[in-house]
């Protein structure tokens, strides 16, 4: 058990650098994106749906290897956890709760400025939730 949480908090990890990485690229992409003529905006559009798809997969990453690392190390129990873990749960409802209303939404709809703040500050409590929970 010990060797399988292990992978996971290390898959774990590597999605969370992953969609760091992302919310740090994807607003420079499209940024650029916006201010770039016809021919130079395809191909920024295009890494922009390429880093959508990876802060996607991300996301999921962490959500399911996070439900696997509690369930094998405490049997399910979050509220074992202590206070700061339950808190961090909300934060990734969150998240996950702004990604589907973006997703269901339409990213034309959605304003990125708005998902930004809203995943970026959650994130930031999610780490800061995380600290407290396991030192």
């Amino acid at each position: 058990m010990d060797i399988a949480f292990k992978f996971l908090l290390i898959i774990h990890l590597l999605s969370l650098v992953l969609g760091g990485a992302t919310g740090v690229a994807m607003p420079i992409v499209m940024r650029k994106a916006a201010a770039a003529g016809p021919e130079a905006r395809a191909p920024l559009l295009a890494i922009g749906g390429r880093l959508q798809l990876n802060s996607r997969i991300a996301a999921g990453l962490l959500v399911l290897t996070g439900v696997l690392m509690l369930w094998l190390r405490y049997g399910g129990d979050a509220l074992a956890l202590g206070p700061w873990f339950v808190a961090k749960l909300g934060f990734v409802v969150v998240i996950v709760a702004a990604m589907a209303t973006t997703i269901l939404a339409g990213p034309r709809r959605a304003n990125p400025r708005v998902f930004g703040a809203i995943t970026g500050l959650s994130m930031l409590a999610v780490v800061i939730c995380s600290v407290m929970t396991f030192g």
